[in-house]
């Protein structure tokens, strides 16, 4: 799943160029396939990406299309879209953990315990 996030982040940014109606039916149904599929990750979790990814189905969804009829908004929203799928997948890139380097304690001493203890 997080590679196709950054194939469907690609297409976006494909899509600033001039290319046929194909291309963008089928930019389409990726982007509102892998917003489908944040939804369904995000339901419970974190709620700014589901909200998010909701709008985003809800703007690039293939059966019932939204038209703006002018390429420099769709522009804007590709580029926001697709920034916004980078930034989905860097989140879900666990952190690395720095170790911290051990400590010796040299005045630390070991006070010499008996084995049988008187107890009265």
């Amino acid at each position: 799943m997080k590679y196709l996030i950054i194939i469907a982040s690609l297409c976006c940014f494909i899509g600033i160029i001039d290319l046929p109606i194909g291309y963008y039916t089928f930019l389409r149904i990726i982007v509102s396939f892998m917003a489908f599929v944040i939804i369904l990750n995000e339901f419970r979790s974190r709620r700014f990406w589901f909200i998010t990814f909701i709008l985003i189905f809800i703007l690039f969804n293939p059966i019932v299309p939204i038209y703006l009829y002018l390429k420099p908004f769709w522009i804007i929203i590709d580029c926001i879209v697709g920034l916004l799928l980078l930034y989905y997948f860097y989140t879900l890139i666990p952190k690395k953990k720095t170790k911290e380097p051990e400590t010796i304690d040299i005045n630390h001493m070991e006070i010499p315990r008996t084995r049988d203890r008187i107890i009265k």
